[in-house]
């Protein structure tokens, strides 16, 4: 592993970029940058990677999240990098979690003039932005000649699982990471509530009911997802609502029937669950417009717990237990008894506006995020010295996560497991041994592949059932999954009718063509 070492740099944004940013939907661009900047020059004969970087670019890149008190200044230092190694600075706005379904196919239709995005297969609007015509497809020898590095780091397979009809529309991240969520959970309210373990759904939502008749939220919003994911189901790449209509039995490779949520009894099961547990209080009455990140009801103590993937809720149980040393938060695993399934690689990645004014330097300034060990110290760690401090050449001590947070900064997209460094932890906690008992389980407890794995839908045929379906679904789904309604079958009724209507078949009868040609292609 080359060796890291302590860089400084700055966020440089010009006045047209600054005004620019300010008509971005969901922006924060008024917070971007450092306040003393010196004119962006252009610097004659400077090459990178043998490509002609001579004119200096501001580029605009989206994340997703909320910006950290120290954001701007770690942005700052990277910054400093990318001026010296290819005349280019990024500067970054946000679409929080509350809003980034909404507002992030308005960046693309709205023609909003930025250079790169964070994206995801299903969750995080890949397949529905490519569909949509949104991103730049990048050829192979585009990569290979703007990112020579990048394209020899990235796995083969995270290539081929990028591409949609061909074409690749986004750099994957390069790391193992897995699909199920966990809790982190306030241990003495577990010991308050005499709840011994929760590692299962009947655990899970016993806790629930044991914090509802104590007077405490227990979560943000209902347990969809473990419950899903307790009866071996998985979610479909690219179809609509991120996914979520359409599950499919991910713990049997012989089983390649889809799942429609509304024709599934186990959807209907869980709604009746949920609508005991809302009605007796497991989670606020107004989930339905709660835009809150899912960490806050956990760390200003209106719930007691949060769900989330194991590393964010480790961050998340830390700055908990050094806020409230006497909540003693953990970690726990509530499908413990399933098998799991490592994401893949385009579970995070990076794409470029298809009307982007530089794709080229944008796919530099992606090649130094995804293949330069400084930056990627800065984007999962912050600054050095300041937030942490290295440990040998590929080690690293957390010093203070309360300005800018471990991993935490939509970073995920260029994540390099190749090169990014791994903690050392000096004191020890019972969160820190709980952190690495459930990782290790995970490990050794990885499902059998299943032929859909690395699959995703293509909706260019039912573009337009799909944009019908996901205008129809929220009216009844959100209030489903949260059991905000009065009669569960009736509601569930009245999503299908509207489903049907919107076209659901014909997404039904798409998909079950292109995952036939799919399986045959792999076979």
């Amino acid at each position: 592993m080359k060796k890291k070492t302590k860089q400084v740099c700055a966020l440089t944004l010009s006045a047209a970029m600054a005004a620019g940013m300010l008509a971005g939907c969901g922006s924060d661009s008024d917070k971007g940058g450092s306040d003393s900047k010196e004119s962006a020059k252009n610097v004659e004969g400077k090459t990178y990677n043998g490509v002609d970087v001579s004119e200096h670019v501001d580029l605009k890149m989206y994340l997703l999240g909320e910006r950290t008190p120290d954001f701007d200044a770690v942005y700052d230092e990277i910054n400093k990098i990318l001026e010296d190694k290819l005349n280019c600075s990024v500067s970054v706005d946000f679409l929080s979690w509350g809003e980034h379904e909404k507002k992030y196919s308005l960046l693309f239709s709205s023609q909003e003039d930025f250079d790169l995005i964070f994206t995801a297969t299903s969750w995080g609007h890949y397949e529905q932005t490519v569909a949509l015509g949104g991103f730049y497809p990048m050829a192979e020898d585009f990569i290979q000649k703007y990112a020579p590095q990048t394209w020899e780091t990235v796995p083969e397979v995270a290539w081929e699982q990028a591409k949609i009809n061909g074409e690749i529309y986004m750099v994957p991240n390069n790391q193992t990471e897995f699909g199920q969520d966990v809790l982190a959970v306030r241990g003495d309210l577990m010991e308050e509530y005499n709840v011994k373990s929760i590692s299962n759904w009947d655990e899970m939502t016993e806790f629930f009911k044991r914090c509802a008749e104590n007077g405490m939220y227990a979560v943000q919003n209902g347990p969809w997802y473990q419950y899903f994911q307790s009866q071996g189901m998985g979610l479909v790449g690219g179809t609509p609502k991120s996914g979520e209509l359409i599950l499919y039995n991910a713990e049997d490779p012989e089983d390649l029937d889809f799942r429609c949520i509304i024709d599934w009894d186990g959807f209907t099961d869980y709604c009746k669950q949920a609508k005991e547990m809302a009605d007796a209080g497991c989670w606020s009455p107004d989930v339905l417009s709660n835009e809150e990140d899912r960490q806050t009801g956990l760390l200003t103590g209106k719930t007691a717990a949060m769900v989330w993937n194991m590393g964010t809720c480790l961050t998340y149980a830390r700055q908990a237990n050094t806020e409230n040393p006497d909540w003693n938060t953990t970690l726990v695993d509530p499908v413990s008894d399933h098998p799991k399934h490592a994401n893949p690689y385009i579970n995070n990645g990076v794409a470029i506006n298809k009307n982007s004014k530089n794709p080229e330097r944008a796919m530099m300034a992606l090649n130094e995020f995804y293949t330069n060990p400084e930056i990627q110290d800065l984007t999962m760690l912050g600054i050095e010295g300041k937030h942490w401090e290295a440990v040998g050449e590929d080690q690293y001590k957390l010093l203070d996560e309360s300005g800018y947070g471990l991993d935490n900064n939509c970073n995920w997209g260029w994540k390099n497991e190749k090169i990014y460094r791994t903690e050392y932890v000096e004191n020890r906690t019972a969160l820190d041994d709980t952190y690495d008992a459930v990782k290790e389980s995970f490990t050794n407890n990885q499902r059998e592949d299943h032929p859909y794995d690395g699959f995703n839908f293509n909706t260019e045929n039912v573009t337009s059932q799909v944009a019908a379906v996901e205008a129809a679904v929220d009216t009844y789904y959100k209030p489903l999954i949260n059991g905000l309604v009065d009669d569960v079958d009736q509601s569930v009724k009245d999503m299908k009718s509207a489903l049907e209507s919107a076209g659901i078949r014909d997404i039904l009868t798409e998909l079950d063509k292109q995952a036939a040609d799919y399986v045959a292609g792999k076979q």
